[in-house]
């Protein structure tokens, strides 16, 4: 009984978190391996535990826990494998609860007299912290990557620690027990709630205002590419001013792949805004087919127009996590 109450907790909290991804963002096979680091995450806190016992460094040891824990979130973020704020939060969060959860079966096992009471108190407060600490790190380090994106690694590396401090802080500070137990555990819950409900609505109305404008400029140049009439965008001016650049050919084979960028573009997207309405209409198999195909055509004109035509097309082309992953919906 105790396993299971000091387990519960944790994933009562992560379904809680999981829930605020209103449009599906955060993958389950990301949040799998975000999990298990947690797991491995803990394993190896607890081999750097018990080889630093009895040297008086124990009060240093939810630090080192949180830049373990935030290792992988930031080689994921800095590498576009995360985009939006509720998608950083969820992988964080899952970091956080495969951590807190084999810390608290650990300390069970360990702890075999341990009361049902205890083991609650243990489960929630874990959880709390564990899980709101790196998912709030991992929220905060994709704002910081937006910032010091062109800069230098060493800039980079500093913005990581920067982000990091204020997790490590909320994690030294609530194992010092100023308050008592149940106190602080409300407070916690408190704090990491409107930070989380803060970083939702900044991810809603970024995802929007995204979508909005990406839809609408996708709109306006493809039919401009279908109905002939590129001079009447100031996107189809810019492709008419490099024509003379390339081969009638490989102009031809441009126009046509950014063509049927735009209209994957535009079919994904729409997709989004449909599951964000409560409809998630699976594709049938003609559907996926289809999208699988004009996906190959999309790769084999990729060739074919080489790298002078992809540096051409650069500005209308996103390549970040956002794009990367507006595209796997069609799939």
């Amino acid at each position: 009984m105790n396993y299971l109450v000091s387990i519960l907790p944790i994933v009562v909290y992560f379904i809680i978190i999981k829930g605020m991804d209103g449009f599906s963002l955060a993958r389950w096979g990301r949040i799998l391996e975000s999990f298990v680091w947690g797991i491995a995450a803990c394993f190896i806190c607890y081999g750097v535990g018990f080889a630093f016992s009895g040297t008086g460094a124990a009060g240093a040891f939810p630090v080192a826990e949180e830049i373990i824990k935030g290792v992988p979130l930031i080689f994921a973020i800095y590498r576009n494998r995360s985009a939006f704020f509720a998608e950083s939060l969820i992988y964080g969060a899952a970091v956080g609860a495969g951590f807190a959860l084999s810390e608290n079966i650990l300390y069970v096992f360990y702890n075999p007299d341990f009361g049902l009471g205890d083991a609650i108190l243990r489960g929630v407060g874990t959880a709390l912290i564990h899980i709101g600490c790196t998912a709030f790190f991992a929220t905060a380090i994709l704002v910081a990557s937006r910032v010091v994106k062109e800069r230098s690694v060493a800039i980079k590396v500093l913005a990581s620690v920067a982000v990091l401090l204020p997790s490590c802080a909320i994690h030294l500070v609530y194992n010092m027990f100023l308050l008592p137990e149940f106190i602080q555990m409300v407070a916690v819950v408190v704090i990491f709630m409107l930070l989380f409900l803060l970083a939702y609505q900044i991810d809603e109305k970024l995802i929007h205002r995204w979508l909005d404008l990406c839809i609408s400029n996708d709109i306006a140049l493809f039919m401009s590419i279908k109905e002939g009439r590129l001079q009447d965008t100031n996107a189809g001016g810019y492709l008419l001013m490099a024509k003379e650049r390339f081969q009638p050919d490989v102009f031809f084979d441009i126009c046509v792949y950014l063509g049927l960028y735009l209209e994957l573009s535009i079919a994904a997207k729409s997709r989004m805004i449909i599951k964000e309405s409560g409809m998630n209409i699976p594709l049938s198999e003609e559907e996926h087919q289809a999208n699988c195909d004009k996906l190959v055509e999309l790769r084999s004109l990729r060739k074919s127009i080489g790298t002078s035509g992809i540096l051409l097309l650069k500005p209308f082309i996103n390549e970040k996590a956002a794009d990367n992953w507006v595209m796997s919906e069609l799939l």
